[in-house]
């Protein structure tokens, strides 16, 4: 999938990871930060119905999934319970966008019909 970098994340998040971008290989939390990324990809497009198509790449991802995407890493990196209540309230057929930042992004890519 890849649409966001371990950089992108890095710096919006503010994680200051350690070593050279892109890879930041000096710092020990990078592999679990690169499985957030894969896992908030998964949930982000997950979420959006119908799945785009063609696939969408690093250069073709509108900015609102890219953002959203970041939004997910954040909640799961921070487990608060108002990060852990943006994911699960992803997962219920009743989402408020007025609620739910992920949900706000992304409300006009999905097709209510096929969720």
């Amino acid at each position: 999938m890849a649409l966001v970098t371990l950089a992108q994340v890095n710096s919006s998040l503010r994680l200051g990871l350690q070593g050279e971008a892109p890879d930041f290989t000096a710092d020990e939390r990078t592999p679990d930060v690169l499985l957030k990324i894969n896992q908030a990809e998964d949930i982000v497009l997950d979420f959006i119905q119908p799945k785009p198509d063609p696939a969408w790449g690093a250069s073709t991802v509108p900015a609102r999934v890219t953002a959203a995407i970041i939004v997910a890493v954040r909640c799961l990196v921070d487990e608060s319970d108002e990060n852990t209540a943006i994911l699960s309230g992803l997962a219920g057929g009743n989402v408020d966008p007025a609620k739910n930042t992920i949900a706000a992004l992304l409300w006009r890519l999905r097709d209510p019909s096929m969720s």
